[in-house]
């Protein structure tokens, strides 16, 4: 998932430490737009294999996100992002 190196490497900028939920939602995001990608359009298997991923990568992508800078702009580009391009643009 290189968009979540991208993420993590974009909290570096001005604005609020992230929090545990923010980071959570960065990676679930990330994951949704990979598994699209993949053409896996089932809300089940989004969903079971973001719980999977989430358990292989979860907590290591966490610890390096939370307390790291975020705006509240960037984060609103990343939830509307459709694809990783747009969500490297965010950051």
């Amino acid at each position: 998932m290189p968009a979540l190196l991208a993420a993590v490497a974009f909290l570096a900028a001005c604005g609020h430490p992230a929090t545990r939920e923010e980071c959570d939602e960065l990676f679930t995001k990330n994951a949704e737009i990979e598994l699209r990608t993949q053409k896996v359009t089932d809300p089940k298997l989004i969903a079971d294999r973001i719980a999977a991923a989430r358990s292989a990568e979860g907590d290591a992508f966490v610890g390096r996100c939370v307390g790291k800078r975020i705006t509240p702009r960037a984060l609103e580009c990343v939830r509307r992002a459709t694809t990783g391009e747009q969500v490297d643009r965010c950051l």
